[in-house]
């Protein structure tokens, strides 16, 4: 018999994108899921979708639960997912009709635990990009590693990618916090050793106001993250050093999406925050500047933020005299 599949879907305030998600999902090529739909206490019709589409495909489970956020959705979708292999699926996404068989078949191809594809970055109506294209062949955990950190051809976030159902034996996404895939993605490579890349894209990343990602600046998400790198880092240091420095480029472009997200939400006057931020900004500004993936837009924007000039409304005063 096929191994089973079980598709976790988290879902929130979602009614418009619902459809186009699930309907991908149930139409996928591999047959044999588990699709568990996740609503997240969800405000508006998504509670009548998911049991609608309940109604009519038997593969389907629905929990209905109270808000917990992102993490405490897919953790409860794990807490009762009997598949012998797991995705997810944000539901404002949609996927290939061939996405689960082409990364169950790179696992048996490459007798590997974790496979992953690429992903088309859009807007819903226009493709944009495609983002972490790859050839077809596996990575060990160290090159894995390299290759999120390096933002090359695989990166962070728990779609786009199938995973052998031990791999969550014991672990779980951490509930409360934003950027919670950063907190596990590297316990889960360790755990599976070598990861396959379909050299296919087969998932669509929407990507839209409303969407988390968008959220206003959090001080609060950003101690999180800062928690969550050094964690990274010390894990890093111990188990893989090799992958230090690439670790560095990849801390110094988080503090700079950060740093950048604060003055877009908050402007440049001198709070604890901003201080904070510039502080760690210049320390690690050497692995920023001498790497050859970073834009050379954003280059110019950093050094304008180190000038404090990125802020078009700040007085001349403070541009003549270098205000700090």
């Amino acid at each position: 018999m096929s191994d089973l599949v079980s598709i976790i879907v988290p879902i929130y305030g979602v009614e418009e994108y619902l459809n186009k998600c699930i309907n991908s999902i149930i139409n996928q090529t591999y047959k044999n899921l588990e699709i568990i739909l996740v609503d997240d206490g969800s405000p508006d019709k998504c509670p009548e979708i998911c049991d609608a589409f309940e109604k009519k495909d038997d593969r389907i489970k629905v929990i209905h639960k109270k808000n917990g956020g992102l993490s405490d959705a897919r953790n409860a979708g794990l807490d009762i997912a009997h598949g012998d292999y797991f995705v997810f699926v944000d539901s404002d996404d949609w996927i290939e009709s061939t996405m689960v068989e082409h990364l169950l078949f790179a696992c048996k191809k490459y007798n590997v635990e974790m496979a992953t594809c690429a992903r088309y970055i859009t807007d819903g109506h226009s493709t944009r990009t495609v983002a972490f294209n790859g050839p077809a062949r596996t990575y060990s955990a160290e090159e894995v590693l390299n290759e999120i950190l390096l933002g090359k051809s695989m990166d962070v976030a728990a779609w786009d990618k199938i995973y052998a159902h031990n791999l969550f034996e014991e672990i779980r996404f951490p509930v409360g916090e934003n950027n919670e895939d950063i907190a596990v993605f590297y316990k889960l490579v360790d755990l599976a050793g070598r990861v396959a890349h379909t050299g296919t894209t087969e998932y669509f990343y929407r990507s839209r106001l409303g969407s988390i990602t968008k959220l206003k600046y959090s001080t609060d998400a950003r101690k999180i993250i800062e928690k969550n790198l050094n964690s990274i880092e010390d894990f890093l240091g111990k188990t893989y050093p090799s992958c230090m420095p690439s670790f560095y480029r990849y801390r110094v472009m988080n503090i700079y999406a950060l740093l950048n997200k604060y003055i877009k939400c908050n402007g440049t006057k001198k709070t604890q925050e901003y201080d904070h931020l510039m502080n760690e900004f210049r320390k690690n500004k050497s692995y920023f500047f001498n790497d050859d993936q970073t834009p050379s837009k954003e280059k110019k924007i950093a050094i304008m933020i180190l000038l404090h000039l990125y802020n078009p409304y700040l007085l001349v005063k403070e541009k003549i005299i270098g205000h700090k």
